[in-house]
């Protein structure tokens, strides 16, 4: 993990989030070839995860991954290495999470 996800972790332990709580989280995958994206979320779903492919602001297609999982380290690590993997594989780039904001 970066040290920008330990810290966001960390806020999240901070701010009253128990790592015992499911929560949910958005991980977000670029990639230049709209059809190769397609692809990646194929693989994604099948995989168990909901995905929507967009275009991206600063052009290309962004994969946003939806998950729920508890905020700990080892699970976060987890996942972040299997979506970076599948990333790659679609010749795709990793770009980090971030949780929905309630309003």
């Amino acid at each position: 993990m970066r040290v920008d996800d330990w810290a966001a972790l960390q806020h999240m332990l901070d701010t009253g989030v128990s790592p015992d709580t499911i929560c949910p989280f958005e991980h977000f995958l670029y990639f230049d070839d709209a059809r190769l994206a397609g692809f990646a979320a194929l693989a994604l779903q099948e995989a168990g995860y909901q995905t929507e492919v967009e275009p991206a602001l600063e052009g290309g297609w962004l994969v946003v991954v939806f998950a729920h999982h508890r905020p700990v380290a080892d699970e976060l690590e987890r996942r972040i290495a299997f979506l970076e993997q599948v990333a790659e594989s679609f010749g795709g780039e990793y770009d980090g999470w971030g949780v929905p904001v309630k309003r």
